[in-house]
């Protein structure tokens, strides 16, 4: 079973939630992030931006503060610092958000549902 394959299952049979193909995009905003964190230490992450029906697409900020929160909940959840950061990108080199964050969540969550 891949890694993505086995990070769809257990999204679904802990959160209930059905992640699309593409699931850098849907763990991109931190929201099912939050929600992970928060199923596994309840409260552990206090404040998470949801879309709205209004605004149905959260803006960058919105998502940052939404993925730092997770990332500082990992922190006190016992994640190793290791595991948070991407080690696929070499050091001084400009790192693109998207990539970085989905390289720590990818790697948080098989190590939580290993």
């Amino acid at each position: 079973m891949t890694r993505i394959l086995f990070l769809e299952e257990k999204f679904l049979s802990r959160l209930k939630v059905l992640l699309p193909e593409d699931v850098g995009a849907a763990l991109m905003d931190g929201v099912v992030l939050c929600h992970l964190a928060n199923h596994i230490s309840p409260r552990s992450v206090c404040s998470i931006h949801v879309p709205s029906p209004a605004v149905p697409k959260l803006s960058m900020a919105k998502c940052r503060r939404n993925v730092e929160n997770f990332l500082d909940a990992c922190k006190r959840l016992g994640v190793p610092q290791v595991c948070l950061t991407s080690s696929r990108t070499p050091q001084g080199e400009k790192r693109k958000m998207s990539s970085f964050m989905t390289s720590a969540r990818i790697q948080f969550v098989t190590i939580i549902f290993s």
